[in-house]
């Protein structure tokens, strides 16, 4: 708690710089954000039940299956903010897109296979620069509009059946963007976006160095 807390409270810690602390906060907030969402809307709609509920195993498992879909989703929509912020300092679109899809990339790799993907998330990875892309188009897109795919992932795998959330599409929507609104917001307070540009730029003068 005391660790999150420093994350949020302004002031408290240094403003990240890097490309490693970078993707230690597209990673953290990804996680929260998925989680948070889904568990909020979970306890919602089985209200009195939903203790009972969670001790399912079959309920357990789809819960988990939709934090991990949900998970890979707000990777995807937090890169693209990160992003425009990283564009906002001077890095070129192709050289961010490059880095952010390699961190995505390491970020998923590092995480434990989970049961109902044995593939990987490689068609996921496959799809970033596509997003990416469309997210620093002309006109920019809104918050709203990068966190809505997001948002219409971590629906469609919510343990409920179909029939039971299909009017509750516009408040899951709703409580992403909400987050995604804090999100900014927090990344713009703890994030050094020159900084961060400026390590980009030197390991891949570095890499290129190692290549010759």
């Amino acid at each position: 708690m005391l660790g999150w807390l420093k994350q949020i409270i302004p002031g408290r810690s240094p403003r990240i710089g890097t490309v490693d602390g970078l993707a230690a906060f597209i990673d953290r907030h990804a996680a929260f954000i998925a989680q948070k969402c889904a568990d909020d809307y979970c306890r919602g709609k089985a209200g009195v039940g939903h203790y009972a509920l969670s001790e399912e195993t079959t309920y357990r498992k789809a819960l988990a299956v939709c934090r991990w879909e949900g998970y890979a989703a707000m990777l995807m929509a937090v890169s693209a903010v990160a992003q425009r912020q990283l564009i906002e300092a001077g890095a070129p679109g192709e050289r961010v897109e490059a880095c952010l899809v390699g961190l995505v990339d390491k970020i998923l790799a590092g995480q434990p296979l989970p049961s109902h993907r044995p593939q990987g998330w490689s068609d996921l990875v496959g799809q970033l620069p596509e997003r990416l892309r469309w997210a620093r188009s002309e006109p920019l897109p809104k918050l709203a509009e990068i966190a809505a795919p997001a948002a219409r992932r971590l629906f469609d795998v919510l343990p409920f059946h179909a029939s039971h959330r299909e009017l509750d599409e516009e408040v899951v929507t709703a409580a992403v963007q909400f987050q995604f609104v804090a999100l900014s917001d927090r990344m713009r307070r703890q994030i050094d976006p020159h900084g961060i540009v400026h390590d980009m730029e030197a390991g891949a003068a570095s890499r290129h160095g190692a290549a010759d």
